[in-house]
């Protein structure tokens, strides 16, 4: 018999982990995102936001398990479905999700493409890659998207992803906006003719989590002054263009420090939380930098933050028929609509009247 460990999670209680599960969470790769928080600068806002992608992970991976095995699919897919989830955020960045933009920009990969390249062992020093053994073609093959259900259950409206990310989150900053019914949920999924959908008796709790999703964006995801920390750090990390294989191993601590000899300006307003200001506006991107370039000397930093709206038409399961979830409930499209894309712009206090009587002018809304 293998030897197994069981970790306590602070949503799930006990996680059990067999001896080849175990072998890949102590590898360095793993490891790292111990020091990486999963909200990225919103512990600047919402003290009890310290906890880490490492969480995350092994919390998407007890709900991938949990959620092929109801399923009932076979043993190897349950397999490739849960290590999937324990790997998907691997490669993320320092900071999480806040320092994504200046990483894609810098290296042309998002974390998902970080992510391939840590799996498939193109980093340095790289213990995780082997230690996957056998699994490796197969969980490549779902992260892309390309793996069908198995995708889906980790991937898209409702996946396991959303669920522990939102219940873990809304746990730790306190904000019960979050607040998702997981059992209920794993509950009603289902597979028919090879889609990944749910019952129809389940949607109450499908729309509860989008609604979910959609108040803790407007709650903590894209709280202002998070989102104006994360600008300027992504001004500073591109301005210090690591080297690839290096960045790949930085951890929330070795950003700040490199920041702190590199760029002392941001590094002070980071550790001490002397924030500058800042406003939203909700226009296109091509509005935005329309209005960046308008006010060109006046600012100190802005980035575009696009829709996080999963275009994925989740489907419903209705007497044996699939069906679109909209064809039962219009809270989809009204959510497409509130998750907009915006852009921030960021100010010293002194320029704060100048910046928004120029919004002012334009007949931009701000917040």
């Amino acid at each position: 018999m293998q030897d197994r460990r069981t970790i306590h999670d602070s949503i799930y209680g006990s996680i059990e982990l067999d001896e080849s599960v175990s072998k890949i969470i102590s590898t360095n790769e793993f490891q790292r995102l111990n020091t990486i928080k999963q909200l990225g600068f919103t512990y600047l806002v919402f003290p009890g936001a310290t906890h880490s992608r490492f969480e995350h992970s092994l919390g998407t991976y007890y709900l991938a398990r949990e959620a092929s095995t109801r399923l009932g699919l076979g043993e190897e897919e349950v397999a490739n479905v849960a290590l999937a989830g324990l790997l998907h955020d691997i490669g993320h960045s320092p900071f999480s999700h806040s320092l994504e933009d200046a990483m894609t920009k810098i290296y042309g990969k998002d974390h998902l493409g970080v992510t391939i390249d840590i799996i498939e062992g193109r980093t340095p020093e790289n213990e995780i890659s082997d230690s996957i053994g056998d699994h490796k073609r197969e969980i490549v093959k779902i992260l892309k998207g390309e793996a069908g259900v198995l995708s889906r259950i980790i991937s898209g409206n409702g996946d396991v992803d959303q669920i522990d990310y939102l219940a873990r989150d809304s746990y730790y900053t306190g904000v019960a906006l979050g607040a998702v019914d997981i059992p209920r949920i794993l509950r009603v999924l289902s597979v028919e003719n090879k889609e990944f959908c749910v019952e129809l008796k389940g949607l109450p709790s499908i729309e509860g989590l989008m609604v979910a999703r959609m108040l803790m964006y407007r709650t903590v995801y894209r709280h202002k002054t998070s989102l104006i920390v994360s600008s300027l750090a992504n001004d500073a990390l591109k301005s210090m263009e690591p080297e690839y294989d290096d960045f790949v191993q930085w951890n929330d601590c070795d950003f700040m420090a490199q920041l702190k000899f590199k760029n002392p300006t941001i590094y002070h307003i980071i550790k001490h939380r002397k924030i500058p200001k800042g406003v939203v506006v909700r226009r296109s991107e091509s509005e935005f930098r329309e209005i960046v370039e308008g006010l060109d000397g006046s600012i100190i930093s802005n980035q575009y933050f696009k829709s996080p709206f999963k275009n994925e038409i989740l489907n419903v399961l209705d007497n044996g028929e699939i069906k679109p979830i909209t064809d039962f409930s219009s809270i989809m499209i009204f959510l497409e609509r509130e998750l907009e894309g915006m852009g921030l712009l960021v100010y010293n206090n002194d320029m704060e009247d100048h910046v928004k009587e120029t919004l002012r002018k334009l007949d931009v809304p701000m917040q």
